[in-house]
C-alpha cells in the first residue's frame, strides 16, 4: 500500500468490476495512490472476504461460460448501470465483469480494462473488453502484438 496523500482523488462516479481473487489483486495494486469520493464494487458472491473498504458492492451471477447465466448476469449488469449511472469502468475482468464494463460504456462511460498478467496469452475477456475499452493496459509486451491499441504497464500487477 501506498502510504503518505493520495497520487489522484477521482471524482468521477467509479465501478470497480472484477472476479475475485486474483483479478481483485490485480486490480488493488493498479489503483494503489488513487482515491475514489464516489465508488461502487462489482463482482459476483465468493468465499473470499468481501472488500472492507467497498461501501457499495453489487454481487451479480457468474456467467461461468453458460449462455443462460450470462443472459442473467447481462441483465443484473444493466439494473446496476442504470441505477448507479457510473461515469467511469475499470476492470480487469473476468467474465463477470464483462457485461457491465459493455453496458455501461453504451451509455456514456469511459472503461479502463487491465488485461490479466497471469498468462502471456490474451484472455478471453481481454478479447472480448477491447473495442469498448478507451484505455486498455496489458502487462507483457508480447499481448501488443493482439492489442496494438494497448498501452503497456509498468511492471506486473500480479
Amino acid at each position: 500500500m501506498v502510504s503518505g496523500p493520495p497520487l489522484w482523488t477521482e471524482a468521477r462516479r467509479t465501478c470497480l468490476a472484477y472476479s475475485p481473487g486474483g483479478h481483485y489483486a490485480e486490480l488493488m495494486r493498479a489503483l494503489e495512490g488513487i482515491v475514489f469520493l464516489d465508488c461502487f464494487h462489482v463482482t459476483y458472491r465468493s468465499p473470499r472476504a468481501p472488500d472492507p473498504r467497498a461501501r457499495r458492492t453489487y454481487h451479480l451471477c457468474h456467467p461461468r461460460r453458460s449462455p443462460l447465466r450470462l443472459l442473467f448476469n447481462a441483465f443484473q449488469a444493466l439494473i446496476v448501470v442504470l441505477r448507479e449511472r457510473p461515469r467511469l469502468v475499470i476492470s480487469t475482468g473476468a467474465d463477470v465483469a464483462l457485461p457491465i464494463l459493455i453496458w455501461a460504456r453504451l451509455f456514456g462511460a469511459r472503461v479502463i480494462f487491465i488485461e490479466t498478467g497471469g498468462t502471456l496469452e490474451p484472455s478471453l475477456t481481454g478479447r472480448l473488453a477491447y473495442p469498448f475499452a478507451d484505455l486498455f493496459i496489458v502487462q507483457w509486451p508480447q499481448k501488443l502484438a493482439r492489442f496494438p491499441r494497448a498501452v503497456l504497464a509498468r511492471g506486473l500487477l500480479l
